[in-house]
């Protein structure tokens, strides 16, 4: 698990304890997760600057789920391209080929009928993640993986809904949200799903 301890990756990381899986969780402050667990393993290291520390954590793994993202900050500074590029080359020699990737709804233009407000946030307050997203995308796809793109709306910090839409030509109307609880569910539910391999799909309740 990439990116385990921020709000996204904290859900997944929960979730599948949850569900039975076995996680190792890799974070630059692995401390922050603030949860134990026997079937949970934290690492410390930085993906987008460390060539090695992936080949060190990935043998013996089936899955990667990668939810890196920076937060709150507009400044994408490379995180997601730099880091794509280590992940696909460290899974590919490590023999691993199931890889889920969270981005977001909209990233390289793949919202074309998206709501006017949504279209606006793209093009200038998201502009630098998003491209930063979009080249990672692209990264993940030129890759021999089993990959699977999950590309949610706004994201917030509600419950489970129980009706999360998961497709990959999903109608969306108005500044649509989905909890980062659903999206935790979304992920899970793709790792073992082959009709998921090689495709992105929008998430939203």
């Amino acid at each position: 698990m990439l990116g385990g301890t921020g709000p996204a990756g904290r859900q997944i990381v929960t979730q599948a304890i949850e569900a039975g899986h076995w996680v190792t969780a890799l974070a630059r402050r692995p401390e922050r997760l603030e949860f134990q667990h026997p079937r949970l393993t934290t690492a410390g290291g930085d993906v987008a600057a460390d060539d090695q520390v992936l080949a060190r954590i990935l043998p013996g793994h089936d899955v990667v789920v990668s939810a890196l993202g920076r937060g709150g900050s507009l400044r994408a500074e490379g995180l997601i391209a730099r880091s794509a590029s280590r992940i696909v080359t460290s899974m590919e020699r490590a023999g691993i080929s199931r890889l889920v990737f969270l981005s977001a709804y909209g990233v390289g233009g793949s919202a074309p009928h998206a709501p006017r407000i949504f279209r606006l946030m793209f093009r200038l307050m998201l502009a630098d993640i998003y491209a930063d997203k979009a080249a990672g995308e692209a990264i993940v796809r030129a890759s021999g993986l089993h990959w699977t793109i999950l590309a949610p709306v706004v994201l917030t910090n509600g419950p489970p809904s129980g009706h999360c839409r998961m497709a990959e030509d999903l109608p969306i109307r108005g500044l649509a949200r989905v909890s980062r609880a659903d999206v935790a569910g979304c992920t899970l539910r793709c790792i073992d799903d082959p009709t998921s391999f090689r495709s992105r799909k929008v998430v939203a309740q």
